[in-house]
């Protein structure tokens, strides 16, 4: 038996009944759900579904068909999601380097949410679009002072406070919610049901938006479409990641040693710039980057790297069972942790090469066994040949500035890991084989959107919380103003 969640149903002093407000439903507690509840409960009666804790995170167990993502979680439940996890690197996605052109419309509209997204993500020194164009420019006449001409320089501004968001307590909010269910009727969700601390809720929606991230909106809108009586065989298809390693070792000549020191690490007070050399394939389909972090050897060892990474990424007991390795000794993964956890480079002409790439929608997909989820994850062939002959690339370029180059350009998959930005689950244009329209609208629904990193159909090398905060913001503002 059900028992009603909320009545939104004011009544004055007068006894006269006001106009409810807009009853919204977000489903998912992680970056873009955290914003939208936000800034629409300013102006709409908000309820916040999370499946995980409020103030503790777990992993949930992921069965893989192919490739591992990586040897550490990519993503967690709880409130904040996976802001619990990230570093908070701030870059927008480049509309010039995204084919698809209702995706690059849909970035167009929000780059007018930039400066507003990076301030909720804790970028405080002014707007960030200004601090991010004087970046760019400083770091690339860098670069050409280096003698490194490529395809352009890239930063990612990462402000040096910061922590997980949480929601407005003015939001209803539900943690470790389960059995969530749909009632639809007339083209819209009417009702969402849902079950949390042993009770069970039925609560009626003007709109339903779900923000549960690539791994977690495939099972919900899989739920939200069997209620509507449609079908979508191919949802969750066309998962991306950003295939990213370690891929070698460059020491430079003295005289580009400064600038490169630039490159890899420039503190602006409050935040600190990491930029990379962006390389562009042949084909102009793909756009990677190369980023240089600090090492003190020259010779390539991957088990090296993917601890580097292990260590990195881990958190809590996790990052201290990492740490009771021999590998912290290692001379590289030393200059490593000086560099990220104290933002200070060991003197050294050697850096390691930090390779960041992009994949394009193909035939990698998340789906669900039931309620178990799955992810088949690989790096295509014809990828892998593009990501050697980039690096090819890069080497060349080096060679100008470096007395010694030691890049593995015959990768192969096992070189390469997640980068942690899953993307591109519930596929967004204008075509009967997308789900979403250009306003993150579910097509056959009135009411309900999707807004999370599963609608990024493509991201570069970017890292995607930026955007998928600008992506929150431009759809609250669309919610409120279709109410007014």
């Amino acid at each position: 038996m059900f028992t009603t969640g909320f009545s939104f149903v004011r009544v004055t002093q007068q006894g006269k009944v006001r106009m409810k407000r807009r009853s919204v439903v977000v489903i998912g507690g992680g970056l873009a759900g955290s914003l939208l509840c936000n800034e629409l409960v300013k102006n709409a009666d908000v309820t916040l579904l999370e499946v995980g804790h409020k103030d503790r995170i777990h992993y949930p167990r992921v069965s893989y068909d192919s490739k591992k993502l990586a040897d550490v979680p990519t993503f967690c439940f709880g409130g904040g999601g996976t802001t619990n996890l990230w570093h908070n690197g701030l870059i927008p996605i480049h509309q010039g380097d995204v084919l698809g052109q209702d995706f690059r419309e849909v970035l167009a509209e929000s780059d007018g949410f930039m400066n507003d997204a990076a301030a909720r993500l804790f970028f405080s020194n002014g707007p960030y679009s200004l601090a991010y164009q004087e970046a760019v420019s400083e770091l690339t006449a860098v670069a050409q002072t280096a003698g490194l001409v490529a395809d352009g320089v890239d930063c990612l501004l990462y402000p040096k406070k910061y922590r997980r968001l949480t929601v407005d307590s003015r939001v209803h909010d539900f943690y470790n919610v389960e059995r969530v269910g749909f009632v639809f009727a007339d083209g819209r969700i009417k009702a969402v049901n849902y079950a949390s601390a042993s009770r069970e809720y039925s609560l009626d929606a003007t709109q339903v938006i779900v923000a549960a991230g690539a791994m977690g909106s495939p099972r919900i809108l899989r739920d939200i479409i069997q209620a509507t009586g449609h079908r979508f065989e191919t949802l969750g298809t066309g998962f991306i990641d950003h295939p990213l390693g370690f891929v070698g070792k460059v020491r430079f000549k003295k005289k580009a040693a400064s600038a490169i020191r630039r490159l890899s690490l420039t503190d602006k007070g409050d935040y600190e710039i990491r930029s990379g050399i962006r390389l562009k394939s042949a084909c102009g389909r793909y756009t990677c980057c190369a980023f240089f972090r600090p090492a003190l050897t020259i010779h390539n060892n991957p088990a090296v790297y993917k601890y580097k990474s292990r260590l990195g990424a881990s958190s809590g007991l996790a990052r201290i069972r990492n740490a009771l390795s021999w590998k912290l000794l290692h001379p590289d993964v030393i200059a490593e942790v000086f560099s990220r956890l104290f933002g200070v480079d060991i003197p050294s002409r050697t850096y390691n090469v930090l390779f960041i790439a992009e994949q394009k929608r193909g035939g990698n997909r998340v789906y669900y066994d039931g309620d178990n989820l799955r992810v088949d994850w690989s790096i295509s062939a014809e990828e892998l040949a593009i990501y050697r002959s980039l690096l090819k690339k890069l080497g060349g370029i080096l060679l100008t500035v470096a007395e010694h180059v030691n890049i593995e350009t015959d990768i192969t998959e096992d070189w390469l890991w997640s980068g942690a930005h899953h993307s591109c689950t519930t596929p967004l244009g204008a075509t009967t084989a997308d789900l979403v329209d250009k306003n993150l609208k579910l097509k056959f629904c009135d009411n309900v959107y999707v807004c999370d990193g599963s609608v990024i159909q493509e991201h570069s090398y970017a890292n995607t919380g930026l955007t998928i905060g600008e992506l929150a913001l431009r759809l609250a503002r669309s919610v409120l103003v279709s109410h007014e």
